[in-house]
């Protein structure tokens, strides 16, 4: 792009939020031009720069964006060769708020620039892209790299300087990190105050964002001067209908607010949401910020109905655009993104449950909130993995598949560690394969059919869901929120510590919640259930019985007689298996209540259509030949753990195994046995859709070891800053033939097969995936986005269901418990009712959790052919906590089930007790 004209570089401060970006390159208009009458619409690219720009400088963006659409359409067949007409369509996208068409475009103007000159505005436009969206990590840079620039090239006080600092000063105004905004904010004026040809409003922008911080920190004293000074610049040089008043507006607003004068914030929020409503894209964020602010105010006045109508469009509106966003970009976007919704998700949580828990319209907004979004980035993943698998074509497909080998490489890189080379150098190539996978999912997700098309479709309600959940059943959901006050003290919105509600919902009938209490202080208590659980030589009887009067006594109360649960957890109650929770009367759940884990609710809708068709046959994995132990192998692991200490990567042979693969082999019809060398990586990455998948091997997770002690929830983004430091799909996995030298068939695999890896694996059709191992449902645990690890690498690579352990399993009563599950299978038996059974099997003869508690259903619990298979209690719980044979007494289908399974476990009894290590 070529170096800008003085007279042009003056002009686009005037367009608001991009100030100094399009005007850049703005063409000098005749003194007859004016911007209400657009010059003829000739196809010329200097005449629809033209229009353009009047348009743009009249606030018309609706126009504006129909005629970029004109203008990128031109492009194709004759592109610009100096960037200056794709800038400017790239920046009308952005006002107009389509950051779907306007990214794009600035990503491929910033590959195509000359590095000797490069250009600070585009730099800038796309870090503020980044920033609208959530992705306030990945805009930090661009923003940084635009002010370097812009100083370098041309001068502190130009509208590129001026541009970049005011973007940054809202970029750590999102982090909350005020202080540095502040710092910002006053190095904004200064240059300002200087700059040449600035006009009016823009001297104000510094007033308005100072005034704006002002009252994030709850001064209205300070903000007030500030504002009548701002507003005042904006009334002087913009048109009384111009969009770019709105922000002033919108700021007045909350002042008002503030002071307590309702009538007068309504007022002036309402003109600027008229503003905006006008020309603005119908789902831009600045229309969902608008109501929402209006939300805030209508509770300090106490008009609850008039809050829940306001703050339900703005949801609707958040949720269309998740739709689109979410769609592309990579996982690490998708996740900045879904970031801002869980912040919205929060306060409409905050305003059912703190400030109006009977009011039934708010309930079903909270609901419906948590319904849409939680797993929200895991859904968008999995559909666009299914989607590109279904639509590459040839190049495409070479893109895929270039992504699976950096996955490889990785993976491997990862599991080696630095060989021959020094760590940095290790470091730098791994940070280079990063990149490089990022790089590969953007243009994967750019690609056309990348993802599924859900823009026409209605937004999911309450009754999609409620029409997917099976007669005789409750969802039940979990969700840790951080209660928001709109209006908390001293007079700003304040964010308390984190929460844990729960609600419920069946087919028929309205919704019922209860809020239970500091979420913190319920993990507490479910990691140390955890660790008495794993730990065979702990009663864990007083911990289960305490984690069950915090979460589900609290429930039964709401579920009346319901006992067949479809239970979404959030955060660390993802890790526990609810069914070792003892009630009241010393009864263990598993007795009398079914327990099938879900990621969200809405996962119902999918599983109750047909299921896909399998393509293969059974797939059994089992004893893989790990290799010679050598001198680096791990100590300390118990006998009979399947797991491993992954510092030393290191794994025993597990001969034993065979015995449970030839048992599975043979409830399986058809089924192919790998063992020993057969039990490689490659043979896993090659299967397609096989109907049942089982690998019986050494598992392992582990902890982060960058992050621990720096997550700060109190900032916003912290949760997510210290996920970031390493990634959890690569710190899960499972070992294969070769894993302890690191080499398997091909010198590109290694024998480890990380969860990285297995999310690129291709499982639709796969019914069921059993990972009899240790720690197999572990992850890095997020309250909103589920299990990062071997439970949601199978989710994405499209598998139905997963069998999967939360801690290190005995040997001997895993094969027990799997032999009884694959019997209860082979007779038909729903995949969550199969294990419960065979739980109870293996309960009578070993008592302890620890045995038989391990493993959990995470997916659908149907039988294998699709049928649903209701849960049969041998105990119905009377009112009183009674075993009464009234409602819910065992049918025969369910006594047999039972049976069977410990039919099943008395033949698998009968086989020598094996026990081996880790080392």
């Amino acid at each position: 792009m070529r170096a800008p004209r003085p007279r042009l570089r003056r002009h686009l401060v005037r367009i608001g939020l991009l100030a100094a970006l399009a005007g850049a390159f703005v063409v000098p208009m005749s003194p007859a031009a004016r911007a209400d009458e657009p010059a003829p619409e000739d196809e010329g690219g200097a005449s629809l720069y033209r229009q353009l720009l009047q348009l743009l400088e009249a606030g018309r963006y609706p126009e504006a964006a129909r005629l970029a659409e004109r203008a990128a359409k031109l492009l194709e067949d004759a592109p610009d060769d100096n960037g200056h007409l794709p800038f400017l369509i790239g920046t009308t996208f952005t006002l107009y708020g389509d950051y779907a068409r306007a990214e794009p475009i600035f990503v491929r103007l910033l590959g195509a620039q000359d590095p000797r000159e490069p250009n600070p505005a585009v730099y800038e436009s796309l870090g503020r892209i980044r920033l609208a969206l959530g992705d306030v990590e990945g805009a930090a840079p661009l923003l940084q790299r635009a002010l370097a620039i812009a100083e370098e090239r041309f001068s502190r006080e130009s509208p590129y300087a001026i541009g970049a600092v005011e973007a940054l000063a809202a970029l750590h105004r999102r982090r909350g990190e005020r202080r540095r905004a502040e710092e910002l904010l006053r190095d904004l004026e200064s240059r300002v105050r200087v700059a040449s040809s600035i006009s009016r409003d823009v001297l104000g922008l510094p007033a308005l964002r100072r005034g704006e911080l002002a009252l994030d920190r709850g001064e209205p004293e300070v903000a007030e001067p500030l504002l009548k000074a701002a507003l005042a610049g904006a009334e002087e040089s913009l048109e009384e209908n111009h969009i770019q008043r709105a922000p002033y507006l919108h700021a007045r607003g909350l002042l008002l607010g503030r002071r307590g004068d309702f009538a007068a914030a309504e007022a002036e929020l309402g003109r600027a949401l008229v503003l905006r409503e006008a020309v603005l894209l119908p789902d831009h964020p600045d229309i969902a910020r608008t109501l929402r602010d209006l939300g805030d105010m209508y509770v300090a006045e106490g008009r609850i109905e008039d809050a829940v109508r306001v703050r339900a469009r703005a949801a609707d509106l958040a949720d269309h655009a998740a739709r689109v966003h979410l769609a592309r970009g990579s996982e690490e976007q998708k996740r900045a993104h879904a970031a801002l919704l869980q912040e919205d998700t929060d306060a409409l949580v905050s305003l059912h449950v703190q400030v109006a828990p009977k009011n039934r319209a708010a309930a079903r907004l909270a609901l419906t909130g948590i319904l849409r979004r939680k797993g929200i980035v895991l859904d968008a993943v999995a559909g666009s993995l299914s989607a590109l698998r279904q639509s590459l074509d040839p190049a495409g497909r070479a893109l895929f598949d270039e992504r699976a080998q950096v996955d490889a490489r990785l993976s491997a890189a990862v599991s080696r560690g630095p060989i021959d080379v020094p760590p940095a150098e290790h470091l730098a190539e791994l940070e280079a394969l990063e990149r490089r996978r990022r790089d590969l999912d953007a243009r994967l997700s750019a690609l056309p059919r990348a993802a599924p098309d859900a823009g026409a479709d209605a937004l999911l309600s309450l009754e999609d869901v409620q029409r997917a959940i099976p007669a005789g059943a409750a969802l039940v959901e979990l969700v840790v929120y951080r209660p928001y006050d709109p209006s908390g003290p001293p007079v700003r919105p304040t964010w308390g510590a984190p929460r844990l509600a729960a609600y419920v919902l069946r087919r028929e009938g309205e919704i019922a919640s209860v809020d239970l209490g500091n979420a913190e202080g319920i993990e507490e208590v479910a990691a140390g259930l955890l660790r008495d659980l794993a730990t065979p030589r702990r009663d864990p009887r007083p911990a289960a019985r305490y984690l069950d009067s915090l979460v589900t006594e609290p429930l039964r109360g709401l579920l009346g007689d319901t006992h067949w649960i479809l239970l979404s957890p959030d955060g660390a109650l993802n890790l526990v298996p609810f069914a070792a929770l003892v009630d009241a009367q010393g009864t263990s759940l598993v007795r009398h209540t079914s327990f099938t884990y879900l990621t969200s609710g809405r996962e119902l809708i999918r599983l109750a259509k047909p299921p896909s068709e399998a393509r293969e046959a059974p797939l059994v994995v089992v004893d893989p030949a790990f290799g010679a132990r050598g001198e680096g192998a791990a100590s300390g692991a118990g006998r009979g753990a399947r797991s491993a200490d992954m510092t030393r990567m290191r794994f025993s042979p597990l001969p034993a195994t065979r015995s449970e693969g030839a048992a599975v082999k043979r409830m399986l019809p058809g089924a192919r046995l790998l063992e020993g060398t057969a039990a490689t990586e490659e043979a896993l990455l090659a299967a397609r859709g096989p109907l049942v998948l089982h690998v019986a091997t050494h598992g392992f997770f582990l902890p982060d070891q960058h992050a621990a002690g720096e997550r700060d929830e109190g900032q916003r983004g912290g949760e997510r800053a210290a996920f970031a430091s390493e990634n959890p799909l690569l710190r899960a996995g499972l070992a294969l033939f070769g894993a302890n030298g690191r080499r398997s068939v091909t010198d590109a695999a290694d024998g480890v097969l990380t969860a990285l890896e297995i999310s690129g694996l291709d499982l639709r059709g796969t019914r069921l995936v059993v990972l009899s191992a240790c720690e197999t449902g572990v992850g890095e645990a997020l309250r909103g986005e589920g299990v990062f690890g071997l439970r949601r690498a199978l989710a994405m690579a499209g598998a139905e269901t997963q069998v999967m352990s939360l801690w290190q399993v005995d040997d001997e009563a895993t094969s027990e418990l799997m032999t009884a599950y694959y019997a209860g299978l082979a007779a038909g038996g729903g995949r969550s009712e199969a294990l419960r059974a065979a739980q109870l099997a293996v309960r009578e003869k070993h008592s302890h959790p620890y045995y038989w508690a391990s493993f959990i259903v995470s997916g659908n619990g149907a039988a294998l052919d699709g049928r649903r298979a209701p849960p049969h209690f041998e105990i119905a719980r009377g009112p009183r906590g009674c075993a009464c044979g009234a409602a819910g007494a065992p049918s025969e289908g369910g006594t047999s089930l039972v049976a069977l399974a410990a039919g099943a476990l008395a033949l698998a009894g009968r086989r020598r007790r094996r026990a081996w290590h880790v080392h």
